[in-house]
């Protein structure tokens, strides 16, 4: 996967998208989610964008970390991979303007992050699913993550795809919150994404910033204070980075991953 971007008009509006391109798997390394954040920046800092979309191809969107990326790296470096999944969080949720999602397939794990930050969530009817894997490759939720779910989902689904790590059709994510609404296309989609920002763009810029910033102060602190946090984790539960490193292996080799169910309950 790569990153491209571009600038539209409509009513008088720019719009920044920021694109997801096929090149590859569809994951997220480090230089992936640090670029997303500084085309994010310069969304934020052009005074003539109003908003910006996410925009996926039709296919996947995103399907998480790239495993080569975790499988080549020692703690440390895992480390410094999930500090980044925590920046790119913080980066779309503090984003001022407006921001859409437009999803033409499978979003899971970091894929699910990018969609359900953005304040709407288009997704392609029958095109995928999307939900949060972490626990199904041993990692926890952080509660930047479930502060945002929280903020999206059902009460009862936010518990579901926490600690089951449910992966949703389209026409179930709506219904639980995760996404906003389904469309039959791209092109529809699209439609939708401009419909809705020419709604939002009546509301002066300063009002939307600040409304944003309340709405998300909680989950963006968070997101902030959880790369210590999960430092902190992976020392305390050891098993958690043997658990990661056995699921992205077997994703490679295309079998099911054997998961440890040590844990320190200290």
């Amino acid at each position: 996967m790569k990153l491209a971007k571009e600038i539209i008009t409509a009513k008088d509006s720019k719009i920044g998208v920021l694109k997801l391109v096929p090149d590859g798997p569809m994951t997220l390394t480090l230089p992936l989610m640090q670029e997303l954040a500084s085309i994010l920046r310069e969304f934020t800092l052009d005074q003539d964008i109003r908003a910006g979309i996410i925009a996926g191809p039709d296919g996947d969107f995103c399907v998480g970390l790239d495993p080569d990326a975790i499988l080549n790296s020692n703690q440390d470096e895992i480390g410094k991979i999930m500090t980044g999944v925590f920046d790119m969080f913080a980066s779309l949720i503090s984003f001022p303007k407006p921001l859409i999602s437009e999803v033409g397939g499978n979003a899971v794990g970091g894929g699910a992050i990018i969609a359900y930050t953005c304040d709407y969530r288009y997704m392609v009817d029958g095109k995928g699913r999307i939900g949060f894997a972490e626990p199904l490759v041993g990692l926890p939720l952080s509660s930047s993550l479930v502060i945002r779910m929280r903020q999206t989902m059902l009460p009862s689904a936010a518990s579901e795809a926490a600690l089951e790590g449910a992966l949703y059709k389209p026409a179930e994510a709506v219904q639980n919150g995760l996404l906003t609404d389904i469309g039959a296309s791209l092109e529809d989609l699209r439609k939708k994404s401009l419909s809705k920002i020419s709604v939002l763009n009546r509301v002066p810029a300063s009002a939307t910033q600040e409304t944003k910033r309340s709405l998300n102060r909680e989950a963006y602190e968070a997101a902030k204070a959880a790369p210590k946090q999960l430092e902190n984790l992976f020392k305390e539960q050891p098993s958690m980075v043997k658990n990661l490193m056995e699921a992205m292996k077997a994703n490679k080799e295309r079998r099911r991953p054997v998961l440890t169910h040590e844990t320190n309950y200290q």
